[in-house]
């Protein structure tokens, strides 16, 4: 059967694809894809199509929206 996948303390409803947005910490000062500066080490949420990157409120907002979006997938 299928079994979530572990990620930093939380249980993964969905599976991980190569591209799928993820959270991470800078590594370098920045503005993210709405205009909220942001500076290293500030955990961000980041979506390597794109190249666009989250922080602060945003960065919340486009992580619920990715897990609704992929736990609607399965």
């Amino acid at each position: 059967g299928f079994q979530p996948q572990e990620e930093g303390g939380m249980r993964m409803a969905y599976i991980r694809y190569t591209g799928d947005p993820y959270g991470k910490r800078a590594k370098t000062p920045g503005t993210s894809a709405d205009g909220t500066p942001y500076r290293k080490g500030e955990r961000v949420f980041f979506y390597p199509r794109t190249g666009a990157t989250y922080a602060g409120d945003g960065a919340a907002r486009a992580s619920a929206e990715f897990d609704e979006l992929a736990s609607l997938e399965g």
